[in-house]
């Protein structure tokens, strides 16, 4: 089967459209996720962050909609999957946050940041959690997780050293910035 022959689903998988995929195409993936034996352990919903100095600083916020679209087509699809709700959180209201949670999300990242972008404070999610009822799970606590290896240990050979990653001029503090001023700014809704 070809990606595209999968019918499009409206807000499905979406978030990700802004990085050039086609919302078909991203249904497309949800499918194929949910054919796999077994299903994965988890499927994260992202968000773009617009982050400024980077070329998608002048897309447009995720409407809440798609994303409650999203983690609920992604829950009825793999029900025993978990549901991370992931990347864009700073950006979202509590309420749009407690849609997405009963609509399915049953899991989120927790820490002060994900790869590059900021990420709500661990206490202001538990305050969240207690408001709608939800008590928080210890991670891995439904599935057991794969044993792993150490890379010394490892049967494949080292493929050399990682090549570093960094963009000149770019820190977490400017991505803070950027949340502040995207705060100020009234998110639309479609």
């Amino acid at each position: 089967d070809s990606i595209s022959e999968y019918p499009e689903i409206p807000g499905v998988l979406s978030q990700m459209s802004k990085v050039g995929e086609e919302t078909g195409k991203l249904a497309g993936m949800l499918v194929a996720l949910s054919t796999l034996n077994p299903h994965p352990e988890s499927v994260p919903i992202n968000a773009l962050v617009a982050v400024e100095g980077t070329p998608m600083e002048d897309e447009k916020p995720v409407a809440i909609w798609e994303m409650v679209r999203m983690v609920a087509t992604t829950r009825i699809v793999m029900p025993e999957t978990q549901v991370r709700l992931s990347a864009g959180r700073t950006q979202m209201s509590r309420e749009g946050q407690a849609l997405c949670f009963f609509a399915g999300a049953n899991s989120i990242f927790a820490g002060d940041k994900l790869l590059t972008t900021p990420n709500p404070d661990v206490n202001e999610d538990m305050e969240l959690f207690k408001a709608l009822g939800l008590t928080p799970q210890k991670p891995f606590v439904k599935k057991a997780q794969p044993e792993t290896v150490d890379a010394g240990d490892s049967r494949y050979p080292s493929l050399g050293e990682k090549p570093a990653w960094s963009r000149p001029g770019h820190s977490i503090e400017r991505n803070e910035a950027a949340k502040q001023k995207a705060k100020a700014k009234p998110v639309q809704e479609s």
